[in-house]
């Protein structure tokens, strides 16, 4: 038996399942995700880099549109959150459900519109791991459509909720390096503490 602490009787932690280690983890990575893209301003979102990297938007929108069709269709077998708001969450391209995936290269977001609906997407996919069951990660989800075969339930929590935002934060951070921004928020105590000096040879 266990008391509100997870500490058993006579003391003894409980081991933690995998799922209230994806539980935690989520929240840590979506929390860092938010952060990352909280400063973002409207004309470094639309900026597009040379070479094939993306931009802050296209990436933004890949994290929180897959997650939400994925999930709620593959996974829950609900409704997409993108399609109860009648397939507008600020992308270049109107909403298609069988092409959601799809990448527009060039293409501006409109981010007020987009960081509302990222908002609602990141709630959906911690209340869905804060009520997730074992056995829902043992699900078969159908992957196939886009070359990856058959999956758990596991890999799609793992993926959107903690691979993707990390991942494809880093990618935003980098991004927003490059227009000369901060690319993740840092306390005043760890600039304070780490040192960044320029080299002159």
């Amino acid at each position: 038996m266990l008391n509100m602490l997870g500490v058993g009787i006579g003391g003894a932690m409980a081991s933690p399942t995998e799922v209230d280690v994806l539980r935690r983890q989520s929240r840590k990575a979506w929390s860092w995700f938010e952060e990352t893209v909280s400063d973002v301003l409207d004309d470094q979102v639309n900026w597009w880099p040379p070479g094939t990297a993306n931009s802050i938007g296209a990436t933004y929108l890949h994290v929180v549109l897959n997650a939400d069709v994925e999930m709620n269709r593959l996974m829950l077998h609900r409704t997409p959150l993108v399609e109860q708001w009648a397939g507008t969450v600020g992308q270049p391209l109107p909403y298609d459900p069988d092409r959601f995936d799809r990448w527009v290269r060039h293409g501006p977001v409109d981010w007020s519109l987009l960081r509302r609906y990222g908002t609602a997407v990141h709630a959906f996919v911690i209340d869905t791991v804060d009520t997730v069951a074992e056995a829902e990660l043992e699900m078969p989800v159908d992957m196939t459509r886009a070359g990856l075969g058959m999956w758990e339930g596991r890999d799609l929590v793992e993926l959107h909720g903690v691979d993707h935002p990390l991942q494809h934060g880093a990618e935003i951070a980098v991004l927003k390096g490059l227009q000369g921004g901060v690319g993740h928020i840092e306390s005043d105590d760890f600039r304070t503490a780490v040192e960044v000096v320029e080299y002159d040879g």
